[in-house]
């Protein structure tokens, strides 16, 4: 479970439902990893409007032992972030993606570690001698 989860909202008026579409999927985030310490996610809206509307930027920031994700969908251009629960809802799959990646590469490490631990095909040296300079 994570143990520090924060919101922050800023030019946005703070939501109960947008908050707690927000705690779902960090708690959905656990599947991926659970090692997650603190979360801290940044739901605003910049003063700019655009000709069709506002545009919400959402930003997480995860620590994990020896990592920090940090995503922030800063997109301007993309309208269908004029919708706050899309754009959450884009940010968390960046985040998903990224503890993929991690997880993915410590399980090939974890398996190529084990692999020389139970094949190790080091040769033994059994005696050397200095006056012949070869190992015999």
């Amino acid at each position: 479970m994570i143990s520090d989860t924060h919101v922050v909202f800023r030019g946005v008026e703070h939501s109960e439902a947008v908050e707690g579409a927000v705690q779902r999927r960090a708690e959905k985030l656990e599947r991926f990893s659970d090692q997650i310490q603190s979360l801290r996610v940044t739901v605003e809206s910049p003063h700019n409007h655009h000709y069709k509307g506002k545009v919400y930027h959402v930003g997480v920031e995860a620590s994990i032992p020896n990592h920090d994700i940090i995503v922030n969908h800063d997109q301007h251009d993309n309208h269908a972030h004029e919708d706050i629960y899309v754009a959450i809802r884009d940010t968390f799959d960046a985040v998903e993606r990224q503890l993929k990646a991690i997880s993915d590469k410590k399980r090939r490490l974890k398996r190529s570690s084990s692999k020389l631990i139970e094949n190790p095909d080091i040769v033994s040296v059994e005696r050397f001698s200095e006056e012949q300079d070869f190992i015999q």
